[in-house]
């Protein structure tokens, strides 16, 4: 698969859709997660990804998806 610039992977499980940058994941996948994960994410969104609360956010949707 080829990245392009200003897109990346949806990190939902063995999803291969591409994204943009400013969308954490591909449309499907984002309204499978619960309306308190996404606010979470968007509430993080200008932290970086080391960040304990976007860290947080991102486990949580990990967490649905793999449920």
């Amino acid at each position: 698969m080829t990245y392009r610039p200003g897109f990346h992977r949806c990190p939902a499980p063995e999803c291969q859709l591409q994204v943009p940058n400013r969308m954490f994941a591909c449309r499907g996948h984002w309204f499978q997660l619960t309306k308190p994960v996404q606010d979470a994410i968007y509430a993080t969104a200008s932290k970086g990804l080391l960040h304990p609360e976007r860290r947080a956010a991102i486990s949580s949707a990990m967490e649905e998806w793999h449920a």
